[in-house]
């Protein structure tokens, strides 16, 4: 592949990607709901699929990093392929139960796929490769905005049974994606391997333990997120909206996202990225704390403008500190580990946030993620203050 192609191309993995991901999860309450799945039922089965997403990553990255047959854009073809199998599997089983394990199966796939696309971004990066990750991850965030708009229509208009139809074309367009991905040799010599072997687990923490308290910032910051993310739907209903007004918002937050993501490269040269870490804990919080207040569906759609300095400074900031702040041995256990905790944050969203509307409603339901996102935001603010942040996880 040449040089100049090589963002393009990984764009149109990230764009793909985050197509799916819209249509699978933020959907995911649209088309349960018609299968007759309750709230309840629809956060456990998100929050199962995260609880496994957490099990079985450390091992995937495993695996990931000592591939010898394969390359990483292979092996995440294959995870790509189970998807589009599970896809005609909803489009074709009848049956709740069947239903709900093929879209379990789908979701444990999709979750399992971030980390490995963010390396296969990542390791071009580090080999000196001229590939734009910021704008790449911005064409995701376009993507995503683009898939609301026409998932919530087409909803809409032709009912929640056309939600696994998208879901396929997207995942097809994923996996040539994926299969072409041939980055080839780096324009610069790449760096020599590292001296030392990547860190066991156990001397992870030990070479970095204030990791760990940041990771649980991290958690409790995607928790509170991802009830906003998890349960858009019913966020709409309860301010008198629907799937239309729905797909909207959805469409907004993408939008949202492209500005901060496409210029990121930019913002790395006014401040170090740690520093936009603990503004997008600011923004998550605060997100949170507006939603919980809005009066209208109108008023929800204005503070998208969180998505800017919220999650898409997060998506981007976040991959770029565990790089900079781990040796190169550990980047991808650091990545993992990075991943696990949104994925945990997710897991607790979708169990928490799935009980809560059933039991106690919408309103306390967004009253619980202000208070997560406040409190994993303070840990933030704590653990990464100025003369701090490489300490929080160079220590040891």
């Amino acid at each position: 592949m040449k040089p100049r192609f090589l963002t393009s191309h990984y764009a149109w993995i990230q764009g793909c990607y985050w197509m799916a991901y819209c249509i699978l999860l933020s959907f995911s309450s649209v088309y349960l709901l018609d299968q007759g799945f309750s709230n309840t039922q629809i956060g456990l089965l998100l929050g199962l699929s995260g609880l496994l997403t957490a099990l079985l990553q450390p091992f995937v990255g495993a695996r990931a990093d000592h591939l010898k047959v394969l390359s990483l854009g292979q092996f995440a073809a294959l995870l790509i392929l189970a998807m589009l199998l599970c896809t005609g599997g909803l489009l074709l089983l009848p049956g709740q139960a069947v239903q709900g394990g093929l879209f379990l199966s789908l979701l444990l796939l999709l979750q399992l796929l971030t980390s490995l696309l963010y390396a296969l971004g990542m390791d071009c990066v580090n080999q000196g490769m001229p590939l734009n990750f910021g704008l790449a991850r911005g064409v995701g965030a376009g993507s995503y905005a683009l898939a609301s708009t026409l998932c919530g229509s087409a909803a809409a208009a032709f009912g929640p049974k056309c939600i696994p139809v998208l879901l396929g074309g997207a995942t097809l367009l994923l996996l040539a994606a994926a299969l072409s991905f041939r980055p080839g040799t780096p324009a610069k010599q790449a760096a020599p391997p590292p001296a030392s072997p990547p860190s066991s687990p156990q001397s992870f923490w030990r070479r970095y333990p204030r990791f760990l308290p940041l990771l649980a910032g991290v958690v409790l910051l995607y928790t509170s997120h991802n009830i906003l993310m998890s349960f858009p739907y019913q966020i709409v209903q309860y301010l008198g909206g629907g799937s239309g007004e729905m797909g909207t918002l959805l469409t907004l937050q993408g939008l949202m996202d492209i500005p901060a993501m496409v210029l990121f490269s930019l913002l790395l040269r006014r401040a170090a990225s740690w520093r936009w870490v603990r503004l997008a804990g600011l923004s998550f919080f605060l997100h949170a704390l507006l939603t919980w207040l809005a009066p209208s569906v109108f008023f929800l759609y204005g503070i998208q403008i969180f998505e800017t300095t919220g999650y898409a400074l997060y998506a981007v900031a976040s991959v770029y500190w565990v790089n900079d702040m781990t040796a190169p041995a550990d980047r991808v256990q650091g990545q993992t580990y990075f991943t696990m905790a949104n994925t945990l944050g997710i897991v607790l969203s979708s169990f928490l946030g799935g009980f809560l509307l059933d039991a106690a409603g919408t309103g306390p339901t967004l009253a619980f993620s202000t208070v997560t996102g406040g409190t994993g935001m303070g840990i933030l603010w704590i653990m990464l203050r100025q003369g701090q942040a490489k300490a929080a996880v160079q220590q040891g």
